[in-house]
């Protein structure tokens, strides 16, 4: 699934309406255990600007303010590291979903959230000294795409490593992520707007990075769900995780 929806009265009162999407739409004959909750599947391909905005006439047209925005929408493509994926990894997993964040704002209101799904390989670690300084200080949009395209430049001139910059988009795409949610949160002061690591879960995805994810589909929604319904004492713009990609917590605030 790419990213998940919740439309409803208040985060406290039911009935509770959530969007469930993915490219196919696909209905996964999920029935909730309460007779008023109500899901609805849609196709949503969030590297189509069209597909967004098709997705947010549905929105439009429900008349009800959303409450939670998950995004879980990705690609792995650095099994075949080329400038043509690498510009697709970040096309998707970072632009594509801060349209959706910029898609969905309008629609919410003071109190609602945010969580975007990162990974632990967007850490700063492999990076040079002042792009993990420019990753970690910035306060503009614009100073996000800036690195982005930097990146993307490198990558095609093989002066990666020159610049400071790994190799791997994937792991670029989601520290892009994490720096655009501290903007988002700093200028969006009403909604909570977070990120997170979910930890290595055994998913076509989780299978690609070689040996046995050690976590369920259920371990790896731990820390979205929390980020997303749970008391987190109204921290925004931060990049939660667990101390072990394995571990089954609910996830706490962690430097990347």
């Amino acid at each position: 699934m790419c990213d998940v929806i919740l439309a409803h009265p208040s985060l406290t009162q039911t009935p509770i309406t959530l969007y469930a999407t993915s490219r196919a739409g696909s209905d996964l004959n999920i029935i909730p255990r309460d007779p008023t909750h109500k899901i609805h599947y849609a196709s949503l391909d969030i590297s189509s600007s069209e597909s967004i905005s098709s997705f947010q006439r549905i929105l439009s047209e429900a008349g009800q303010p959303v409450d939670i925005l998950i995004n879980n929408g990705g690609v792995f493509l650095d099994d075949e590291a080329t400038y043509e994926n690498a510009v697709c990894s970040l096309n998707v997993n970072y632009r594509g979903t801060l349209e959706m964040c910029h898609m969905v704002l309008p629609h919410m209101r003071e109190g609602s959230r945010i969580v975007s799904v990162s990974s632990v390989l967007s850490r700063l670690r492999e990076y040079s000294p002042e792009l993990q300084e420019r990753f970690r200080t910035v306060s503009t949009l614009p100073e996000v795409e800036e690195l982005a395209s930097e990146y993307l430049e490198a990558f095609k001139a093989g002066t990666l490593a020159e610049w400071g910059w790994p190799m791997e988009a994937y792991g670029v795409s989601k520290a892009l992520i994490n720096a655009f949610t501290r903007v988002l949160a700093s200028e969006n002061e009403g909604v909570l707007i977070n990120c997170c690591c979910p930890g290595w879960v055994d998913t076509v995805m989780g299978q690609k990075v070689g040996g046995s994810p050690p976590k369920k589909l259920e371990d790896g929604a731990r820390i979205p769900v929390m980020l997303a319904l749970g008391d987190i004492g109204g921290v925004s713009g931060i990049y939660w995780a667990n101390d072990s990609i394995e571990s089954s917590e609910e996830g706490k605030v962690q430097v990347w």
